[in-house]
């Protein structure tokens, strides 16, 4: 291939400036030789022997033709420009949320009742506390799911009064004392001092039957006496008791 492209520049030449060389070509021929150097220029253009590398879909070649009016054709390899891909920016990604599960148990005080009782023992219009109230405890049982530190939900797991209340009992007072006996009346016959000890009036006369007699006598007397035996045993014995 070496010596065919000697030979060929060689007539070239000698046809374009029209001078004898080693291969003296005569004018009739220097068209066709012309023509078949042409064509022989650009098979060895597109080949290896002009250091030409082959294209690559990234890189298109593309020959360009210089022409000119004293020198012949000649094909130059020029590359094409590609465009660099532009690049999309990644997204940034979106962070987990953080969910965390949690037990909570809180007490709640459950008040205490209050109720009264009557106490007979105890004066009317008196009351006093017999058993103090106390509150009892109500244990609730809670699991907390929080997101990113935000409380998003609440179930109540478990509901226990734990310590009930203790109710409170007053005593209120029922008792009434009875009124106090009537004063005697003044003895206006004297007193004596019966066999138990108590200061009693004589038998005494009267229109009608004074404040504590116990008997009127035959005599029309009224006694005071406490005892039956013994009663108007001086005035007639005992006409009727009182």
């Amino acid at each position: 291939m070496l010596v065919s492209l000697v030979v060929l520049v060689t007539a070239v030449y000698g046809v374009v400036f029209r001078r004898t060389t080693w291969l003296r070509l005569p004018r009739k021929r220097s068209a066709a030789a012309i023509g078949a150097g042409v064509a022989l220029v650009v098979m060895i253009g597109s080949g290896s022997a002009f250091g030409a590398t082959h294209p690559t879909p990234s890189e298109p070649v593309v020959a360009a033709a210089h022409t000119s009016t004293s020198r012949p054709h000649a094909f130059v390899a020029e590359r094409t420009p590609t465009a660099t891909p532009s690049r999309t920016p990644r997204p940034t990604p979106t962070p987990t949320p953080v969910v965390v599960t949690k037990t909570v148990t809180e007490t709640i005080s459950v008040p205490f009742a209050s109720q009264t009782v009557q106490d007979a023992s105890r004066a009317q219009g008196t009351s006093v506390v017999t058993t103090p109230g106390r509150a009892g405890v109500q244990t609730k049982t809670w699991r907390i799911t929080t997101t990113d530190g935000v409380e998003t939900g609440r179930t109540l797991v478990s509901d226990t009064v734990t310590t009930p209340p203790t109710a409170q009992v007053t005593s209120v007072g029922t008792y009434v004392a009875p009124p106090p006996p009537p004063a005697q009346s003044t003895c206006t016959n004297g007193t004596y001092v019966n066999s138990a000890g108590t200061t009693v009036c004589r038998p005494e006369v009267a229109n009608s039957a004074p404040s504590g007699a116990t008997a009127k006598c035959g005599d029309g007397t009224y006694s005071f006496s406490q005892s039956r035996s013994g009663t108007c045993s001086r005035h007639g014995g005992v006409a009727a008791w009182l």
